[in-house]
């Protein structure tokens, strides 16, 4: 397996796993996450660098994707999502890889957290924790402890209110 950062011609590949991963009983209909997917792709706080694909000899098997959000609207923080795996690759660890490869570049770029809205048991193992514990605020209260931030540097991390970039309409 192969995880590197999205390119242009990933998209179909990219679309195929965010159906797949997300669909309900019936596949003639879109998940949301694809139309959130391609307003990301878009939009001007997608910033490639953080869009990741895991390829299985070069068929895309799972995807990461974070774009930049702002804390009272003066401090850029990543928001991250969606993350998938297609179905047939779930529980081989491909989501953790593409976790961590996310992590790595966000490290690497000296940035303070990440911020998502999930699911608790899974994310928490990825060492997120509730953000209103490090005084960051969703924009929907009822999101409670499913808001989560994985810190980077304490010392960094700005407080406020998050507001996710404007395809995820929050």
């Amino acid at each position: 397996m192969e995880v590197r950062q999205e390119e242009f011609d990933d998209r179909a590949g990219v679309y195929a796993v965010v159906h797949a991963a997300f669909a309900s009983g019936d596949q003639t209909i879109e998940p949301p996450e694809v139309g959130l997917l391609q307003k990301l792709f878009t939009c001007q706080d997608y910033d490639p660098q953080f869009s990741l694909v895991a390829l299985d000899e070069n068929v895309v098997i799972g995807h990461v994707i974070a774009s930049w959000g702002t804390l009272d609207g003066k401090h850029r923080l990543l928001g991250l999502g969606p993350l998938a795996v297609a179905p047939e690759y779930q529980q081989r660890g491909v989501g953790s890889i593409l976790m961590q490869a996310i992590h790595d570049r966000a490290k690497e770029r000296e940035l303070p957290g990440i911020v998502l809205l999930g699911h608790i048991d899974y994310y928490r193992r990825f060492g997120y924790e509730p953000a209103s514990a490090h005084g960051i605020t969703p924009s929907d209260q009822g999101w409670g402890e499913h808001f989560m931030v994985k810190v980077l540097n304490a010392q960094t991390l700005p407080t406020g209110a998050y507001r996710y970039s404007e395809p995820f309409g929050c």
